[in-house]
């Protein structure tokens, strides 16, 4: 692989990378013992893969290994960022610790917990596990991955996402693989915002304004997923009991039919006292549940509704206000 042409391809001059001291002739040895593992790496992503879809709330595992090219792009930029880092053949597996990268998605924003309890019980970590969060995300979010022994790393592009540096033994071997944790919308938005503007277009900011108003739209339709999903809960449970109510009911009416039919009274009054069941039953149909107060209740009890409905007001106008004043004063 030329030199010239690789750094042409990945948008690093030539003077950038002789900062960083690097023989080129050592990561050419790099990429061609990393080339050598691919096969023994793909196995273990599978193996990691497999046992992760055994938690019910995961919607959908990607996994791959690292392209060679990338890895030696990777390192130069981290000797770039990091001078006194020294990366080399025979330690670049432990330095660069997403050699192995797994992607887990899950629908519900709640849903985190579950597949967080099944990593941390499954594997060993290297380090703690970073939740990845936007600044003014829900203060009751940040609470659940403090809770869960999360380091919070507040991002200054709004990307969401829990990390995870797992050890994995193969053979006599033990590698560091990567897990990302997030939401279909979280996926969608930092997978647009990836192909955009990392790593070569970071200071554009027109695109990183549309960025910005697609990064609360994903947060937004996030909470609403979490909304409609507590309202499903919600309406399911206020059915339960309501079925439950119309089975007492019924089984305390027909107790009574029977008790009136025993009764040494005249067939008239009988007839008045079922007459009167008749109207009670009438009184409750089965239809009256999603006339139930307890729907309007539920609704309100939401704990994130006020901020919901918030950013379903003002997502709109005040993103593309900025946005347009931007545009139009450049």
């Amino acid at each position: 692989m030329d030199k010239l042409t690789f750094l042409k391809k990945y948008n690093i001059s030539e003077e950038d990378f002789n900062k960083t001291n690097l023989d080129w002739d050592n990561l050419m040895g790099i990429y061609t013992d990393f080339q050598s593992r691919i096969q023994e790496l793909e196995a273990i992503a599978n193996l990691i893969g497999n046992l992760l879809k055994k938690v019910e709330v995961v919607h959908l595992i990607n996994h791959r290994v690292k392209n060679p090219e990338h890895l030696i792009e990777k390192i130069i930029r981290k000797k770039l960022s990091k001078p006194n880092i020294t990366i080399t053949l025979k330690n670049y597996t432990k330095k660069v610790t997403d050699l192995i990268g797994i992607r887990v998605l899950h629908l519900f924003k709640e849903d985190w917990e579950n597949i967080h309890e099944y990593i941390i019980n499954t594997w060993p970590t290297a380090e703690k596990p970073k939740a990845n969060i936007r600044k003014g995300d829900s203060g009751n979010l940040i609470d659940s991955f403090k809770q869960k022994g999360c380091k919070i790393v507040e991002h200054p592009f709004g990307y969401r996402s829990v990390h995870y540096l797992i050890k994995v033994n193969h053979g006599r071997k033990t590698f560091v693989s990567e897990i990302q944790v997030r939401t279909i919308f979280e996926e969608g938005w930092s997978e647009i915002d990836h192909k955009i503007r990392y790593p070569y277009d970071v200071n554009n900011t027109i695109l990183a304004n549309f960025l910005v108003i697609f990064n609360r739209l994903a947060g937004s339709a996030d909470e609403m997923g979490s909304y409609v999903n507590y309202l499903h809960n919600e309406l399911n449970n206020i059915n339960e009991n309501h079925c439950k109510e119309l089975e007492e009911k019924n089984k305390i009416i027909d107790e009574l039919r029977s008790t009136i039919d025993k009764l040494e009274i005249e067939s008239a009054d009988k007839e008045k006292l079922k007459n009167k069941i008749a109207c009670l039953e009438k009184k409750f149909p089965k239809s009256s549940i999603y006339h139930d107060s307890r729907i309007t209740e539920a609704l309100q009890n939401y704990k994130n509704r006020s901020k919901v409905i918030q950013k379903i007001e003002t997502i709109n106008t005040n993103s593309m206000r900025n946005l347009n004043h931007r545009l139009t004063h450049r």
